[in-house]
Parts: C-alpha cells; sequence; structure tokens
C-alpha cells in the first residue's frame, strides 16, 4: 500500500511498537526538499519507553543464556541431584571442579596486569609550536595517568572490565553526564544494544542502560551539582517524577519481576552464590531502577532519556545532549568475530560446554575408583532392608539367601585421565594458554622441550592479538576520560586540582591542545613487551660511536623505571662521542678565528660544548694580546663567536650554571677590548717611531703565526 502525501514513516504498522516502515527502532528523519530533518529519532517519552522494552525483549535469550555462563561460573553442579535421585543414582558423585572460573582467572587477570604495567595512560603529544613543549608533554601524561589510578574505583572498573569481557565477550561503559569524567561500568545484564550494532562505537545507533539507584544516590542527581530546582529542570530533569520514583523504592528482584524484560536469571544466580535465596528476595536492598537510553540523531547528536520505577516513569529527558555516541559510551569486545558487539564470544561461551564435560569426566574418575575393588552381592531386592552382615572377630557372617560372586568392578580409570588431559588441551587453545602434559599420558607429553617452546611461542603470539585489541579499545576509553579531565566546565575536584597543577607550567591553549591529542599511542607506549625491547637494544648498542649513549642510557633508564628517575640519577655530561666530535669542529674552527675570521654559529650545536673550548681559548688569547704576540682583532672574532653560542644557547632554552659565567664574562668583554684597542694603538706609534729610525728589510719581515691552542 503506497504511503500518503506528509504521512510520517514510523508507527505504521499498527503494533504499537515504535517502528518505522523497515522495522526499525527510530523514527526516520524525514529530510525535507532544503535537506533538514524534520523529525527526531524518538517522537515522546512513550516510544522511547517502547523502545526500551523492544530491545530488551529482543536480548531475551541472549540474558538467559549468560545466566547459565554465570552459573557454571557460579560452580554449578554437573548433574541434576534429583533427577540422580529419580533414577536411582543417588550415590554417584556430583561435585564440581570449577573448570571454567580456573579458566577464566586465567584469562581476565592478563588484561589487568597490561593496563597496570602501562607507564603512562596517554600518549598526547604538544606541538613543537610550543616552547619546552617536550617538558609540557611528560607533565601531561605523567598528571593524567596518576590522576586516573588515583581515582577509588579504578582498579575495579578495570578488574569488572577484563571479567565481563573475558567471560560474557563484550561489555560496555558510559558517563551519563557531561561534568564527570570517571566512568561507571554496565554488566552484561544492565547494557542492551539493537542487534547487528557494530562492535565500534562510531555506528552504534542505540544504546540501553540500566542503572539502579539506592534512594539517596538518585536524590543526589537532583539535588548537588544543582544548586536550585530550577537548574535542575533545565538540566532535563522531571522532580515530580523522580520524586515518586524515591518514595516507591522497592528491592531490585521485585522490580524485575513486575517489569517485562527484567533480568531475573542473573540475580538468581548471584544470590544463590551469595546463599540468601529466601532472605534476600523480600529482605532486600529499597532501589530505584532506571532505564538510560541513548539514541544517535541523523545530525550525530545523540539524545538522552532516563526511565525509572515499575511504570517507567520519565524522570528525565534531554535532546542533544552529547555531541557523539563516543563522548558518552565505549564498548569492549573479547574477540572480532562478525563485527558486532553481539557476535563477539567470551570464554565463558567458548568453553560451557567443555566445562561441564570436564566436570562429568571428573565425577567419572571418582566414581570408579570408589567402586573399584569392591565385592559383589546378589540377591533379591525385596529383601534389601534384611540384608546385615556382623563382625565377630576375625569372622564375618552373613544373612543366608545372599551370593558373593567371584567378579570384582573393575576401577580403570586411565581412559578417562587421558580424556581430561584432551579436553584441558582444547581448553588451552581456545584460551590461548599453553601447558606441558603431565609425564606418563603419552600422545603430546612425546613433544621435544623445542617443540613445546615454539608452541608456547606462538600461544603467546595469539594471546597478544586479545591483549593489543583490548588494549586499543582502552585507548578509546581513556580518550574520553583525557578530554573530560581537562574540561574546563568539570565539577570534580580531582580534575580541579589536576587541571590546577597543570596550568603551573602550560597555558589553558597548551593544556586544551593535548587534552584534544589522540591516546592511541598508547598500545605501542612502553608495554612490558616494549620496555624489554628498549632495555635489549640499550644493551646490545651501547658504547657503539653511531649513537648517542646518553639518550641510549636515558631510555634505558626510562624503560626500567620512568623519566624521573632517569633525570635524577644522569649527570648532565654530554655524550662522549657527542662531546669529541664538538670539541673537534671547535678547535678547526678556532684556527679560522685565529687569523680574524668570523664563523657562524649552527643552531645544531651544543653550545655547551663550544663554549667550554672557547672559554679557555679566549682567556689564552688575551694574555698573549698582553704580551704584543697578537692584535685585538683575534680576540674580538672570538668574543663575538662566544656571544653567539650564547645567545643561540639563551633561546633554546639550555639551562645550566656554566652560562652564568659566560653572561659575567661577555658583560666585561666590552671594556677590556676598549683598553686592548688603546693599547694597540700605543703599540702602533711605537712601532712607528722605531721603523722610521731603522726600517728592517723587506725579506726579513714575516708575518705573526696565529695562536696555538692546543
Amino acid at each position: 500500500m503506497a504511503r500518503l502525501p506528509n504521512t510520517p514513516l514510523s508507527n505504521l504498522t499498527g503494533t504499537g511498537y515504535a517502528q518505522n516502515y523497515l522495522g526499525g527502532v527510530i523514527q526516520s528523519p524525514n529530510i525535507d526538499d532544503k535537506g533538514t530533518p524534520t523529525q527526531r529519532s524518538v517522537r515522546d517519552i512513550g516510544m522511547a519507553r517502547d523502545i526500551v522494552r523492544t530491545v530488551i525483549m529482543a536480548g531475551r535469550n541472549r540474558s538467559i543464556v549468560n545466566s547459565r555462563i554465570l552459573a557454571k561460573y557460579n560452580a554449578e553442579r554437573p548433574y541434576d541431584a534429583h533427577k540422580l535421585e529419580a533414577e536411582g543414582l543417588g550415590w554417584r558423585s556430583n561435585f564440581t571442579t570449577k573448570p571454567l572460573p580456573a579458566m577464566i582467572e586465567k584469562v581476565a587477570p592478563r588484561f589487568v596486569s597490561v593496563i597496570e604495567g602501562l607507564k603512562y595512560f596517554t600518549s598526547s603529544r604538544l606541538g613543537n609550536q610550543w616552547e619546552n613543549n617536550t617538558e609540557k608533554t611528560e607533565k601531561f601524561r605523567e598528571l593524567i595517568t596518576k590522576t586516573i589510578r588515583a581515582r577509588k574505583g579504578w582498579r575495579t572498573l578495570v578488574e569488572d572490565i577484563a571479567f565481563d569481557n573475558s567471560l560474557f565477550g563484550h561489555t560496555i561503559v558510559g558517563w551519563l553526564d557531561e561534568f564527570s569524567w570517571f566512568p561507571k561500568h554496565f554488566k552484561q545484564d544492565e547494557s542492551f544494544v539493537a542487534d547487528g550494532t557494530k562492535s565500534d562505537t562510531r555506528w552504534a545507533q542505540i544504546v540501553v542502560l540500566k542503572e539502579v539507584y539506592l534512594p539517596h544516590e538518585l536524590f543526589a542527581q537532583i539535588s548537588p551539582p544543582f544548586t536550585t530546582y530550577e537548574a535542575a529542570q533545565e538540566a532535563g530533569w522531571n522532580l515530580d517524577a523522580t520524586r515518586g520514583a524515591i518514595n516507591r523504592a522497592s528491592p531490585i528482584q521485585i522490580r524485575d519481576r513486575l517489569n517485562v524484560g527484567g533480568t531475573l536469571e542473573t540475580w538468581y544466580q548471584n544470590a544463590l552464590r551469595e546463599l540468601t535465596i529466601g532472605a534476600s528476595y523480600m529482605a532486600g536492598n529499597s532501589v530505584i531502577v532506571c532505564y538510560t537510553l541513548l539514541v544517535r540523531e541523523v545530525t550525530g547528536k545523540v539524545s538522552h532519556y532516563r526511565m525509572a520505577g515499575p511504570e517507567m516513569e520519565n524522570v528525565f529527558e534531554r535532546q542533544d545532549r552529547f555531541p557523539s555516541m563516543e563522548d558518552c559510551v565505549t564498548f569492549f569486545s573479547f574477540q572480532k568475530g562478525n563485527s558486532t558487539l553481539h557476535g563477539s564470544k567470551g570464554i565463558g561461551r567458548d568453553i560451557y560446554e567443555l566445562a561441564g564435560m570436564i566436570d562429568r569426566t571428573r565425577n567419572e574418575v571418582v566414581d570408579r575408583l570408589i567402586m573399584s575393588g569392591k565385592t559383589l552381592v546378589q540377591g533379591e531386592m525385596k529383601r534389601i532392608h534384611t540384608f546385615k552382615m556382623s563382625v565377630v572377630g576375625s569372622t564375618v557372617i552373613v544373612p543366608s539367601g545372599w551370593t558373593f560372586l567371584e567378579q570384582k568392578i573393575d576401577g580403570n580409570v586411565d581412559g578417562f585421565l587421558k580424556l581430561d588431559v584432551y579436553f584441558k588441551q582444547i581448553i588451552n587453545e581456545l584460551i590461548g594458554s599453553t601447558s606441558t602434559p603431565q609425564p606418563g599420558t603419552g600422545g603430546e607429553d612425546m613433544r621435544s622441550p623445542a617443540a613445546w617452546n615454539l608452541l608456547a611461542q606462538r600461544e603467546e603470539e595469539g594471546r597478544d592479538v586479545r591483549i593489543t585489541r583490548f588494549v586499543v579499545q582502552f585507548t578509546d576509553l581513556i580518550q574520553t576520560m583525557q578530554r573530560r579531565l581537562c574540561d574546563e566546565d568539570t565539577m570534580e575536584e580531582d580534575a580541579e586540582a589536576m587541571q590546577e597543577e597543570m596550568l603551573r607550567f602550560m597555558s589553558r591553549e597548551e593544556l586544551d591542545e593535548l587534552a584534544d591529542e589522540p591516546v592511541a599511542g598508547t598500545v605501542q607506549d612502553l608495554t612490558p613487551l616494549q620496555r624489554q625491547l628498549i632495555v635489549s637494544i640499550a644493551q646490545e648498542k651501547r658504547g657503539n660511536p653511531l649513537y648517542n649513549q646518553r639518550k641510549l642510557e636515558m631510555e634505558d633508564l626510562t624503560a626500567r623505571m620512568n623519566a624521573d628517575f632517569a633525570t635524577r640519577l644522569l649527570l648532565p655530561e654530554a655524550d662522549p662521542t657527542e662531546q669529541a666530535e664538538q670539541n673537534r669542529q671547535q678547535q678547526l674552527e678556532l684556527v679560522l678565528l685565529g687569523h680574524g675570521q668570523a664563523v657562524p654559529v649552527s643552531p645544531r650545536d651544543n653550545h655547551l660544548l663550544h663554549l667550554q673550548v672557547l672559554m679557555p681559548a679566549a682567556e689564552q688569547v688575551g694574555g698573549q694580546i698582553l704580551q704584543g704576540q697578537f692584535s685585538t682583532d683575534t680576540l674580538e672574532a672570538i668574543i663575538a663567536h662566544i656571544n653567539e653560542h650564547y645567545t643561540q644557547a639563551t633561546r633554546q632554552g639550555v639551562k645550566s650554571p656554566a652560562l652564568q659565567e659566560v653572561a659575567k664574562f661577555l658583560a666585561q668583554a666590552a671594556a677590556q677590548i676598549a683598553k686592548l684597542k688603546e693599547l694597540d694603538q700605543q703599540q702602533a706609534m711605537t712601532a712607528q717611531t722605531a721603523q722610521a729610525e731603522q726600517a728592517p728589510p723587506e725579506d726579513q719581515m714575516a708575518p705573526a703565526a696565529p695562536p696555538n691552542f692546543a
């Protein structure tokens, strides 16, 4: 059926859900002839409420699967005890050896240790047009990293991200206001995106986040940072609905039971782990469950809607609140998969069934060993209650009617032990871990040590791929945190203190430039492997004249410790190779200066090293002039050369006590040159008088030799 003119593209199906004619959950922008969108992605709060329910219900099966994974992580037994009893197998072992938690504890801590091992969280660099840009860049990186690490809850945040990302395959971190720089992690049962959402935040259109507030926490949202209720209303809060939601707070499990699309399964698994199912169901904390809807408009900006309480009342609504989706959420995905967020499978989904098989295999081993060697007795089952065995001294007395069989139960468990090793090998391949099998199991244990080292190296390469992927996504998180930390409008005390300290070393323009610089270089910025490589290169190239030895030592100490440690420890002496080359160059220049010729100074010269040669030479020439061996032109050329080195060193920001001595020398040089010129004039007059009295033959006249600076 053709659409009528001027009819909105949304709600054409008549289902009541927020759908357009292509089945999407948001409205079409309905762009007019002038290229201007005339409709927003969400028409009203009713449509926002429908979107939240639709997205949550679409992921219902995913939530159930995740709850089963969580149950296995919480040490779920391999068999149903009631079914075993019903089938007459109540004697069988039914315990878990926790293979899934063991595997997760091998994977998740790797990501945490990599983040903890980073020297700096950002590699932002100040442009060369700013003065002392290197020192300011180093200070910026240091303060950003220090502030983030000092924030209470930082390590917990990293551990939560690593855990959910490893176990379930993806997780989301978000900022739901403009003022806070520290993000909030949303677990797998607290974050929902539309099907087909890419694992890159730039392509996300809809994000639904579940927040659980205690009454005082939600009340804090409408009090500070807002000084008045009017300010809170202008920010987007619906105060009447928010107060009503706070007054009707109830335990979260009741709230989820009443709400369509709740995640009661996950709550049940957590309560089971805490052993408080009966008590907590009715005596839990009173909370307010809020659902946040972030919707990207066709302009790229993101509108923010928040609904709370059993009726999902509208407590907050603000259109175009965030400049982009990257400014309010960050995605983490364990695998590339099919490039979608839900297509990333975590360790839990990968080895869920294998974990069950390992538990059942190990239970079978225990049952066989327990039954092994036991005597078989045959008799009628209806007389089982009459069977009583008595032991009198060395005699065993049994009732009549029971027959003892010759054969015994064979408890051969070798096959099951090999099967257990085989399952562990498969899991190690899936999670990127290599462990040498125990001797005597056959097969893989026959590899040579060299072969096992090669296999371990290959597994390490695969593990590094996942770590690199995690660190790349981590830089997206730090990028937003860095920008918010340096925001002038921040209202958090640690961010304000950091900015205050930053502005002691740089201007606001420089700080803003650094805040907007990309931090993606963190992937290459001194990870543990990179540090080891720098240390190895420094040891290999030590003493090589083609390398600046002092800078090589600086890189070595920085990689081992940090830049501050290297600066405090290293002497401010030049590299031996550079010192020899600069001394040789200045000695050659002195030959020209000795003839009174001017020598230009290069900006790339090490001015301090040149001055160390020039200053003694100037004193030597001054003494020779007083003895009448040279004219003042030679000294004047040398002093001009000294002045040029001093000027360029000062412009480049060189700080050294030696420059103060040079400055004093130059301040006195003009007066000394004037006195020496007077002496030159007196000597010239004396020479003319002597020449008039007795002129020497021309063939005996020889030019004065240049000064010897050896």
